[in-house]
């Protein structure tokens, strides 16, 4: 049996959708850190958590063996994770930006266009909590691109997001925390 291609493992992995974002991948996220591919068909796979506690890695990894699986060559598959260097959201790439956007959820960093706001979206009454000014700082709304925001709560559906409302168009919406 001959070694996998090693670009058909990396688009394996990079395919792999985050189970808690399901319209992204790993590799929009930028979490696939390293892979090497061994001549007799062992597959290291290195990922970086988007957090320190996320709850997810464990069926990242799964889910990462799983779609190797199905890879001619592939004889075993090794996936770690790797806090150095830390991920950041830097490293979500453009596709991964705009699939998050269109999801409602703003990602740190970058520029936002705004996204069509979708119809027949309830707006909430807009409520601001105490905290540090870095938790605060406004970010940019994934429907209308108004930065006038404010942050909810830093308590989101997982660990590595929060809840946030934009003042212009008035609409929830959850961003990835810095």
């Amino acid at each position: 049996m001959s070694a996998p291609d090693v670009a058909e493992v990396r688009r394996a992995v990079a395919a792999v959708a985050d189970p808690e974002l399901p319209p992204v991948t790993i590799g929009m996220l930028g979490m696939v850190h390293d892979l090497a591919v061994a001549a007799d068909g062992r597959v290291e796979v290195v990922l970086l958590p988007t957090y320190t506690g996320c709850p997810a890695t464990e069926m990242i990894a799964r889910d990462v063996v799983s779609a190797l699986d199905g890879v001619t060559g592939v004889t075993g598959v090794r996936v770690r994770f790797t806090f150095d260097p830390p991920w950041s959201a830097d490293r979500i790439d453009d596709a991964g930006r705009r699939r998050l956007r269109e999801f409602g959820i703003t990602p740190p960093g970058g520029t936002v266009t705004g996204a069509a706001r979708p119809e027949g979206r309830p707006t909430l009454p807009l409520a601001e909590l105490p905290g540090d000014a870095a938790s605060r700082a406004p970010r940019p709304c994934p429907y209308c691109g108004s930065t006038d925001t404010v942050l909810d709560s830093p308590f989101g559906p997982t660990p590595c997001r929060d809840v946030r409302s934009c003042h212009s168009c008035r609409q929830p919406f959850e961003a990835f925390k810095a």
